[in-house]
């Protein structure tokens, strides 16, 4: 029972593109952020769970084998401590920008999702990000790079095929008819 609970979980966490990181003092920010990607199941907003007395307390265990936190990193702990949100993308592959069939995914399919800028700490919808090339998507706000969350989000969205397995079932719907979306753009 206990095997199968763990492997539901792995599976959850291996369909996740973003975790958002939150500072533990503002559950309200996490309660926010939470209700903005609330349909969005592949984005996951936590609160901060780390302790900074975690490795100087006294272990009654035994001597700590390791020698420091390895979920410590500077660049985020600095955001944190400022109050403000950090944004993980998860996702580990590659996805062409340039072809036209993913750029008519995006445009078609994944207009109305959201994305996070950490830099100016909002959420945007696609559809309000400006296309400074076809594989450059910069911030509206303050032109902070969001290409990497695009790509972790293409890598989970229900949308997109996984690579190399190309379908002729749609989540989408049109009429009665149910149609590919990789028919319908190609």
């Amino acid at each position: 029972m206990q095997g199968d609970a763990n492997l539901e979980t792995a599976r959850g966490r291996a369909k996740q593109s973003l975790v958002i990181i939150v500072p533990r003092a503002k559950l309200d920010l996490c309660r926010s952020l939470s209700h903005a990607f609330g349909d969005e199941a592949h984005v996951r907003v936590i609160p901060d769970r780390r302790f900074k007395d975690r490795r100087a307390r006294g272990d009654v265990n035994g001597p700590e084998r390791r020698r420091g936190d390895r979920r410590r990193r500077a660049d985020m702990d600095g955001e944190l401590q400022a109050g403000r949100w950090i944004v993980v993308p998860c996702g580990s592959g590659h996805i062409d920008l340039l072809n036209a069939t993913n750029q008519a995914i995006l445009f078609l399919c994944c207009s109305h999702h959201v994305v996070p800028c950490q830099k100016c700490q909002n959420t945007y919808q696609f559809r309000w990000i400006p296309r400074a090339g076809p594989d450059v998507f910069p911030c509206p706000l303050c032109g902070n790079d969001l290409t990497p969350t695009v790509v972790a989000h293409a890598q989970v969205c229900r949308y997109w095929a996984p690579p190399g397995a190309e379908t002729t079932e749609s989540p989408i719907t049109v009429g009665a008819h149910d149609t590919s979306i990789r028919a319908a753009t190609a």
